[in-house]
C-alpha cells in the first residue's frame, strides 16, 4: 500500500465518520467504503465528494472517483480514496 499522507487521511477520517456515523476507530487505511463502512457508492458518492471538495478546496470529479474506486484491480477502500484527494490536493 502507498503511503498516506497523515494530514489528509486525518481530515478524510473525520469526514467518512460524520457521514457514516461509524465510530472513527473503524475509518482505517484497509477499510472498505462499502462492506466495512456502509457506504452505498451508487447513492452516497455525490454527497461525500461535495464534502471531500469543500473540505479540502478541490474540485474532484465524482465520475471519475466512481471509476477510480471500482475498477477491478482495486477494492474502493479509506487509502485509495485518499490517494485520490491527495492528488488532486496536491495539484492545487
Amino acid at each position: 500500500m502507498a503511503k498516506i499522507d497523515q494530514e489528509v487521511f486525518n481530515k478524510l477520517r473525520q469526514l467518512l465518520v460524520d457521514i457514516t456515523g461509524n465510530d472513527i476507530e473503524e475509518v482505517v487505511p484497509d477499510a472498505d467504503l462499502e462492506e466495512d463502512l456502509g457506504l452505498n457508492l451508487d447513492i452516497d458518492l455525490s454527497r461525500l465528494v461535495d464534502r471531500i471538495n469543500q473540505e479540502f478546496e478541490i474540485e474532484l470529479n465524482e465520475k471519475v472517483v466512481f471509476k477510480e474506486l471500482t475498477e477491478e484491480a482495486h477494492h474502493a477502500s479509506v487509502a485509495e480514496l485518499a490517494k485520490l484527494v491527495y492528488d488532486e490536493y496536491e495539484l492545487g
